[in-house]
């Protein structure tokens, strides 16, 4: 098959970085694959196959030089499949099939609860629009699937999650050193609200009171890091909290943290807490999207009712507390999972066997 992968912009987010994982597999299983990127953005997505950026300015929802820009690319690369990997990629998808030449199969990776980004009558109604013109929907958890179906009517849906390369994350483990000293908790994903950096400074200056000398290490960029900064210093927290800027490599630190804190309002299935888990490093979560697919309270991590601040705390301090037998025995079971169910060969050949049934039905 010939694939396309199309994401929003080169950058170490987690839709982007799975979205090359999956180019990458996919083409070790002898597929002709390209990632194309709309936006301009820092090229620090490494691909073994090609990567063509578009560099638009900015998305418009009928962009129609930027459509038959795409257009261009794809008629000389004639694809089977072109995947559109959350954010705004949707609308250039639909938006191409109007102009290319050769007709393809056009796939959406639900990879949140896409409920939560649509306000009023016009969003839902021009993704009502968008979403008919799908192929294949690819959810990334049970409860985004559900979440979908309650607005769309898709004409082929499927649950496939997200995975992690352990041989790729035993290598980064020994490429550098950790800087940080002392305990600290860390928390890894985009300034932005639905992560809620903001809201778990508050979490964080209760659970100093009981442990004074602990940190909180925030990893990640985003629209929110002036108000971060602000409240930061607000709570009198600038010897306590640190913020350190996207990083290639994450592991390291990650693997040394005493707990990985996720205080999202708005969730799909974050990579990030299986890599966690498989690092076996304690996470605590509030119950959001399909978090409680892989998170159970007391046997493999902490799972938190959404926006019980006061129970996430208490969960905080129970982990630091725990002896190492009750630390071991958690993070033993989320690993076990993690190997069991989520390791990306077997996830890549989901996507496979997935793309060559939809090309399969529609040619019957």
């Amino acid at each position: 098959m010939r694939i396309v992968q199309l994401i929003t912009r080169p950058q170490r987010r987690g839709a982007e970085i799975f979205a090359v994982q999956l180019a990458e597999g996919l083409r070790n299983l002898g597929h002709e694959v390209w990632v194309i990127s709309i936006l301009k953005g820092e090229d620090s997505l490494k691909f073994s196959g090609k990567m063509i950026q578009l560099g638009f300015e900015g998305f418009y929802r009928v962009d129609i030089k930027g459509f038959k820009k795409l257009a261009k690319e794809l008629d000389r690369i004639q694809p089977d499949i072109v995947q559109a990997n959350a954010s705004d990629t949707l609308r250039y998808g639909v938006g191409v099939k109007y102009f290319v030449k050769r007709p393809f199969k056009l796939i959406y990776r639900n990879a949140n609860t896409i409920s939560s980004f649509i306000r009023n009558k016009g969003q839902f109604y021009f993704n009502r629009f968008l979403h008919s013109k799908v192929d294949g929907v690819i959810s990334v958890s049970e409860n985004s699937k559900k979440d979908y179906l309650k607005l769309f009517r898709p004409k082929s849906i499927e649950v496939i999650p997200i995975g992690i390369d352990p041989e790729e994350i035993e290598s980064k483990l020994k490429q550098t050193k950790n800087q940080l000293n002392g305990e600290y908790l860390i928390f890894i994903g985009s300034f932005v609200p639905e992560k809620d950096p903001i809201a778990l400074l508050n979490i964080f200056k209760l659970v100093l009171y009981g442990s004074p000398t602990l940190k909180l290490v925030y990893l990640g960029a985003g629209p929110q890091k002036v108000e971060l900064e602000k409240k930061i210093k607000e709570l009198d927290l600038s010897q306590s909290v640190i913020l350190i800027p996207n990083l290639k490599n994450i592991f390291p630190i990650l693997s040394k943290a005493k707990a990985l804190v996720m205080p999202s309002k708005i969730e799909g299935l974050p990579g990030v807490i299986l890599e966690a888990m498989y690092c076996k490093i304690p996470v605590i979560a509030y119950d959001v999207g399909g978090i409680s697919e892989v998170l159970k309270s007391g046997e493999t991590g902490e799972l938190i009712e959404p926006e019980d601040s006061k129970s996430f705390e208490v969960a905080i301090l129970k982990v630091l507390n725990a002896s190492f037998i009750e630390i071991e025995n958690i993070t033993s079971s989320a690993k076990e999972l993690i190997i069991k169910n989520y390791q990306m060969d077997q996830i890549v050949k989901k996507f496979e066997l997935f793309h060559i049934q939809l090309i399969d039905q529609n040619s019957d």
